[in-house]
């Protein structure tokens, strides 16, 4: 398959993109670089400098034609989100319908997202799973699960 990893310079999405190539995907990081960094790319890959918040660059790396997404691209500052959710709403949730709508009009319809044990807030019990409650205790889990 050919894959389009958001966020695929950070830390987990320079991991995912290493499985999918280890699984004979052919992988297309797009990142910002505001988090990830270029030493986490391969040289194998191909490489989308773009900003989710700009629709007209994910447009342009959709319309590549792709089979499948990764979204892995959010702020994840726990404590910053409670100081500055604004930032977290228009990142992750407005950057999340975009890449969405992008998406859709190019009809890469398969979706990989990268949820947070934040959703959760304090275990209720454990080992938590996905029938725990969900009861996000900071800005950053709320929009995580927002987009859930």
């Amino acid at each position: 398959m050919k894959i389009l990893v958001i966020g695929g310079a950070g830390y987990i999405g320079s991991h995912v993109v290493k499985e999918l190539m280890a699984a004979g995907h052919k992988v297309t990081v797009f990142d910002n670089l505001s988090s990830g960094l270029r030493q986490n790319l391969f040289a194998e890959n191909g490489f989308i400098y773009g900003n989710i918040l700009i629709q007209s660059d994910l447009d342009a790396a959709f319309a590549q034609g792709f089979d499948a997404f990764a979204h892995l691209a959010a702020f994840k500052a726990a404590g910053e989100s409670m100081i500055l959710p604004e930032k977290y709403s228009v990142n992750n949730i407005t950057g999340t319908l975009n890449i969405m709508n992008s998406a859709v009009k190019y009809g890469c319809l398969r979706m990989l997202f990268s949820s947070s044990a934040a959703i959760f807030g304090s275990p209720q019990y454990l080992p938590m799973d996905e029938n725990h409650p969900k009861n996000p205790e900071n800005y950053y889990g709320f929009t995580k699960l927002e987009i859930e």
